[in-house]
This record gives C-alpha cells, sequence and structure tokens, in this order.
C-alpha cells in the first residue's frame, strides 16, 4: 500500500530540541486543532539489538538495528521520556480529519493519521530518490547517514515523477513528520504545501525556521 509523510526540516542541520520544546509543539498542535483525533502517544528508542536478514532480491545480507516502544499517558509525559535519549520517534497516533488540516485530501471519511517528532544521533537524508528516476548525483535514501554538506533536498512527485529541489532540506538530525497512509496531496512544482499555522507553531515552539520535504512509497 503506497503511503506518503510530508516533513518539516530544521534549516540548521545539527538542530538538537530540547525535549520540552518537543512536548510543547505536540500540545501547541492540539491545542490549534491540528493534532491527531483520539491519539495514542508512543516513544520509540533503539534496543540495543540488531536484526540480520538476506535481501530476497539482491541477496546481500543486511543489518538493522531494533527499537522498542514505550507508551505514554498523555504529552506531559513527553519531556521527561525524551531526557538523554540522541535517538528517538515520538508519535502521536490517530484519526483525521483533525479541525485544523494539514492539506485538502481528494478523499471524505475517516483516515489514520500520525505526527512524529524525530532525532537521530547523526546527520541523516531528509532526501527521497526512487530508483526508476535516473539521476546524475549521489543522494541517500531518507533516513540514511549522509555528510552534513548534502544541503540539497531532492524529491520526486509522486503524481508525475519529475525532480522538486528545495535548499536546505537536504539532511538533519531533528525532523518532524505528518504522515497520511495511501492519502497524498495535492503537489506540482514545490513542497510548502502545509497549512500555515502549523508551520508557524513549528517556528516559534522550536525558534528555528522550517523548510518542507516529503518521503513516500509506492
Amino acid at each position: 500500500m503506497p503511503e506518503y509523510s510530508h516533513t518539516l526540516i530544521p534549516g540548521r542541520v545539527d538542530f538538537v530540541p530540547e525535549p520540552k520544546q518537543v512536548g510543547s509543539f505536540l500540545s501547541s498542535l492540539a491545542t490549534i486543532g491540528a493534532a491527531p483525533l483520539k491519539p495514542a502517544f508512543v516513544v520509540s528508542m533503539p534496543s540495543g539489538k540488531v536484526r540480520t536478514f538476506k535481501n530476497p532480491i539482491s541477496g546481500i545480507m543486511q543489518t538493522f538495528a531494533g527499537r522498542e516502544s514505550e507508551e505514554l499517558d498523555d504529552l506531559t509525559a513527553v519531556a521527561g521520556a525524551l531526557k538523554r535519549l540522541e535517538d528517538y520517534d515520538v508519535s502521536v497516533a490517530g484519526k483525521g480529519p483533525p479541525k485544523l488540516k494539514a492539506f485538502t485530501f481528494d478523499f471524505k471519511g475517516k483516515y489514520d493519521f500520525f505526527v512524529r517528532c524525530c532525532l537521530r544521533p547523526e546527520v541523516v537524508s531528509m532526501s527521497d530518490w526512487h530508483d526508476e528516476v535516473p539521476i546524475e548525483r549521489k543522494v541517500e535514501s531518507f533516513g540514511q547517514q549522509c555528510s552534513p554538506k548534502d544541503r540539497l533536498g531532492i524529491y520526486l512527485n509522486p503524481n508525475t515523477l519529475e525532480v522538486i529541489e528545495v535548499p536546505n532540506a537536504g539532511c538533519a538530525r531533528f525532523w518532524i513528520e505528518f504522515e497520511y497512509g495511501n492519502l497524498f496531496p495535492s503537489i506540482k512544482d514545490r513542497l510548502d504545501l502545509i497549512e500555515p499555522a502549523i508551520a508557524e507553531v513549528a517556528e516559534k515552539e522550536f525558534a528555528i525556521k522550517f523548510v518542507q520535504g516529503c518521503h513516500w512509497g509506492a
């Protein structure tokens, strides 16, 4: 099943928020009516275990770090749960549409809706390049470690597969995701599409400018 996530990426590649900023941002989303409905709150972090398997297509053995999750009672527990963590995904999982929608979809009814704040111990790629589109440069896959100098974000329009370039969106340690499953917003030739009030809340709570990107699976 295809899935779409829209990302807010800090303009500074080494930006790491304070845990209380993450909790304040998620609380502010709820205050303006932009958070998932009937939410559950989960923090995911490395488990210290690894998982190795053979890729059925390439035949190459691949190793992935395992993760473990902890459910939180409410948003007031976020700051405490993130203390001393350098690698986490804190998720608010629920239903849409909320009162204030980040996007308008060509769909009527309820849908799964997630908001995540993510941090990694090293700089990782925010670009989302797909193999079916040739490109004359090296682009690391979304979430893979990359050089902090890879500042140009490279994305593909999911409807046309045309390349969309976003300055200062190529890599980060911290980012915010809005995930919508198989619902895709209308994209033409740019990605600064999110409801402006949501971007304003992010910039106020984290005291930094954000640019926008995306990642999606076919």
